[in-house]
């Protein structure tokens, strides 16, 4: 008779609390899941890092700055790429960005924010609690971590969650914060590659 097999639970950080660990061997997908009806602006998942030896960079859709490289790159640093700002099936309400990580190695933190497109170009805030949304954390390794994106608190930017490597374990913390273009421009690590 076969070994009986398992899954392994899905965790959601609900609440600002401990890092939850993860493995992963050679993929980590970060997705961006949320119902384009309940929110009024364009949705946009960045990945922003900050290096062990304190570099800041990061990977976004590569319609901010009609750069192609800004999608990053999975066979070298810093081995994040972003899949692209598409959607495939426009009679579903429900939009999705993705970014796959290879590697954090050189990484000591990333930042993963959702950017609230029109609004920031608009000049106003939202909230994003009416957007459903939520951040995935698939690990080829089988573990799946889900962070909320779920605040009543307006801004532009949402800074979801960080993932942290620190003696090659990985990590992650729901932050939770709903920022400014000005808080972000000054508190995560990157970000200031997509503002003038």
């Amino acid at each position: 008779m076969a070994e009986e097999i398992k899954l392994r639970p899905k965790v959601v950080l609900r609440r600002k609390q401990e890092p939850v660990e993860f493995t992963f061997d050679g993929l980590l997908k970060v997705i961006c899941t949320w119902n384009e009806g309940g929110v009024s602006s364009d949705l946009d998942l960045c990945m922003f890092y900050r290096t062990k030896d304190g570099q800041d960079g990061g990977v976004f859709s590569s319609g901010f700055r009609q750069r192609k490289d800004d999608l990053g790159h999975l066979d070298k640093f810093p081995y994040m790429e972003h899949k692209g700002d598409m959607r495939t099936d426009h009679s579903n309400p429900d939009a999705k960005e993705q970014v796959n990580v290879s590697n954090l190695n050189e990484i000591d933190t990333a930042y993963v924010c959702v950017l609230a497109y029109d609004a920031a170009i608009d000049g106003e805030s939202i909230g994003f609690n009416g957007c459903n949304g939520r951040v995935e954390l698939m690990t080829d390794s089988g573990d799946y971590l889900e962070v909320p994106i779920d605040t009543p608190n307006e801004g532009v930017v949402y800074h979801v969650c960080s993932i942290k490597n620190a003696g090659g374990k990985n990590s992650v913390f729901n932050v939770g914060d709903v920022l400014s273009l000005g808080e972000a421009y000054d508190k995560i690590p990157g970000f200031k590659l997509l503002v003038e």
